[in-house]
């Protein structure tokens, strides 16, 4: 790759990693471009260089970043001996990743609690919605497996049961990237974890860390 190429590709690179700070700290209305190129250590026709619009840095802000939409987004466990104790596994992992990584805990505070739907976002915030309910479809499919293998009680409206557990996790979620870091995080969502589980009627071997 040429020279020219790569520092493209790299001033492009420092934009979207401007633009997320400047976005997180100061929301979407209030975050300007000169913002922006000022945090990248660029000029403002650098950045239109590359994105035509605050808009446009927005969304690169996501389809930059490796992670989903949707914090609780599972992979398939279906064919797992132990889907409960699988979706469990996952849901655990998804939750604690939101919390600590550092990049994930900025964009989904972003996109969670600075929601700002204006006629440039709610295109953004429609996927997010759409990223909601494909989680709450797959955290849906994990519990059938679960019911087919006698781990909830019979009768259990699995896909009543995915939005429930999917809104408990997110208003956790919520709530904590609303507030600073504290040691015992990992047992409260763990807690939480676990509480939802059990309203469902799950059957687990697993027991939550204490608080």
């Amino acid at each position: 790759m040429g020279r020219t190429k790569q520092q493209a590709l790299d001033t492009r690179a420092k934009i979207i990693e401007a633009a997320e700070r400047v976005i997180y700290v100061r929301g979407f209305a209030r975050a300007s471009l000169e913002d922006i190129a000022s945090e990248a250590g660029v000029t403002r026709g650098a950045v239109y260089g590359h994105f035509r619009n605050k808009e446009a840095v927005f969304q690169a802000i996501y389809e930059n970043a490796d992670m989903p939409l949707d914090p609780f987004v599972v992979q398939a466990c279906e064919q797992d001996a132990d889907p409960l104790q699988h979706l469990h596994a996952q849901l655990r992992q998804r939750l604690r990743d939101a919390l600590h990584m550092r990049r994930a805990r900025r964009l989904y505070s972003i996109a969670l609690t600075k929601r700002e739907v204006t006629a440039e976002t709610a295109a953004f915030y429609e996927r997010v919605s759409m990223a909601s309910l494909r989680a709450e479809a797959q955290i849906d499919a994990a519990l059938r497996a679960a019911s087919e293998r006698g781990q909830l009680p019979p009768g259990v409206d699995t896909r009543a049961a995915a939005g429930f557990i999917h809104a408990a996790l997110t208003g956790f979620l919520h709530k904590r990237l609303l507030m600073s870091g504290e040691p015992r995080v990992d047992g409260e969502a763990d807690q939480t974890l676990a509480s939802a589980l059990r309203c469902i009627g799950a059957q687990t071997g697993f027991e939550p860390a204490r608080v």
